[in-house]
């Protein structure tokens, strides 16, 4: 029988590169992941390894050709959730263990995922709040306390994940 293990852990968005050493860290202790959902990772145990992992995030499911190109450069598609897709390889001594070419696509990514936040915010401001203000009305205690924290966390992250954006596009030039 294999044995698993689960660790719920958190990560924001702009910090996957923090994930991506933390995964590697575990394939190194001989834990290799094998699923992830929901904040929570389930890794099988193998042997240690120096497997490296890449995040990528895409909205919606990407067309064949997409995995594809990572599977011509040795990538392996572990898991996918939210956007979020988990590709590892082991580490051969090249230099290509990067899934990203450039600082602008890696920028690319941050800014994708932060407009789709920004979406989901205006949403949340129109279905939420706009009807309270037009209606002259206040919202139930119990929705402000859950809409508004939400509003604020969301805005938050769009901030954060332009300024990784800004800080790599800034390397460019």
């Amino acid at each position: 029988m294999i044995e698993r293990k689960k660790i719920r852990k958190w990560f924001w968005a702009w910090d996957d590169q923090k994930e991506e050493v933390w995964l590697q860290q575990m394939a190194q202790k001989g834990w290799a992941l094998e699923k992830y959902k929901w904040f929570k990772y389930t890794f099988k145990a193998a042997a240690p390894s120096k497997m490296v992992y890449r995040l990528d995030y895409k909205l919606g499911y990407p067309e064949r050709s997409y995995f594809d190109l990572f599977e011509m450069d040795g990538w392996h598609l572990v898991s996918s959730f939210g956007g979020w897709y988990y590709f590892c390889k082991e580490d051969d001594g090249t230099d290509k263990l990067e899934i990203f070419t450039d600082a602008h696509s890696r920028a690319a990514k941050y800014i994708h995922l932060s407009n789709y936040l920004l979406f989901i915010l205006a949403m949340h401001v129109l279905s939420f709040w706009l009807p309270a203000i037009i209606n002259f009305s206040q919202m139930p205690f119990w929705i402000e306390g859950t809409v508004a924290p939400l509003a604020i966390i969301g805005s938050f992250a769009v901030y954060m994940l332009r300024r990784k954006a800004k800080k790599l596009k800034e390397v460019i030039v």
